[in-house]
């Protein structure tokens, strides 16, 4: 049986607890360097975890733990750590945790992890340049979410330090199907990293700026919502407490590029002009969602 993994609601998890202060003195790496094999590692897969750095500028992880070392032994002789764990939830000057859980199973072998960078190579780099290549790269077997007490699994996680991708059905998957796993991929790595750079987008956010978070009169019908959305330049509906999308409600800021993104990423501009012909702030929401993922580095 597979061993889980558990990401642990916090960026650098110290778990070292002693008797005194001068039972146990920390020697802390920085964080950055946890993201690399250690410099006396000279297996294949650290190699191959140095070269993809090398030539892509990101880090290459298949484990969510960065460290964990010894500290030292108390006074009763027992050995205490300190281990650092990947948290998918951690956002700079986080000062709160999340309800978010993330599980993961790792992938067994060199010659899994091989087909997983190379997917990772020919699929999704290929569309990710500057600002929009992530942190780090988290390849594993499968992912498994819980949120407030319902468990799903994505094929994807993506946070502020990595993006973590499940991997399982890579060996099965025909080139047509690949294609098709990577278009679902980069709907959520796209539109996370939008929201990472949401500074850039403020031309975008302009068009529809007074009606963020608003309400209107919700017709009846579902398709006549929709449209009233649409005039306003929107593309989804806004949620309630339970973030679930509800009529007569526009989107906010985040929910607005995050369905622009996903929706420029899956279409052509034709295609898009052809569905929105009669909303042109869909349209010109579009162009600019389009201008300005291919600024920050998103090749189509």
């Amino acid at each position: 049986m597979k061993k889980f993994y558990y990401i642990l609601l916090m960026s650098a998890s110290v778990m070292a607890v002693s008797c005194s202060e001068d039972d146990v003195t920390p020697h802390l790496k920085d964080t950055t360097l946890a993201f690399l094999p250690s410099a006396d590692d000279t297996s294949e897969e650290a190699q191959l975890r140095r070269d993809f750095y090398r030539e892509y500028g990101s880090f290459l992880l298949f484990n969510d733990t960065l460290q964990h070392e010894a500290l030292g032994k108390d006074v009763n002789g027992d050995t205490h750590y300190f281990t650092e764990v990947l948290d998918l939830n951690y956002q700079v000057g986080m000062s709160t945790t999340s309800n978010e859980k993330f599980r993961y199973t790792l992938l067994s072998g060199l010659d899994q992890k091989r087909v997983a960078v190379q997917y990772v190579k020919d699929y999704l780099l290929v569309h990710l340049t500057g600002k929009l290549k992530p942190y780090s790269w988290l390849l594993v077997d499968k992912i498994q979410r819980e949120y407030s007490g319902s468990f799903s699994s994505p094929n994807v996680a993506a946070g502020e330090r990595s993006i973590a991708l499940a991997c399982n059905m890579l060996p099965r998957l025909t080139d047509a199907q690949k294609e098709q796993y990577a278009s679902q991929v980069m709907n959520t790595i796209i539109a996370k990293l939008a929201i990472d750079n949401a500074a850039a987008f403020n031309a975008f956010l302009q068009v529809s700026a007074a009606y963020y978070d608003s309400g209107f009169t919700a017709p009846s019908a579902n398709a006549e919502n929709t449209a009233q959305l649409n005039k306003l330049g929107f593309i989804c509906r806004g949620t309630d407490d339970f973030k679930q999308e509800v009529n007569g409600l526009c989107p906010n800021q985040e929910q607005d590029i995050k369905a622009y993104s996903r929706l420029v990423v899956s279409n052509t501009a034709e295609t898009l002009a052809a569905k929105y012909a009669d909303y042109p702030l869909v349209l010109e929401k579009s162009e600019l969602m389009r201008k300005t993922l291919k600024t920050l580095g998103y090749v189509e």
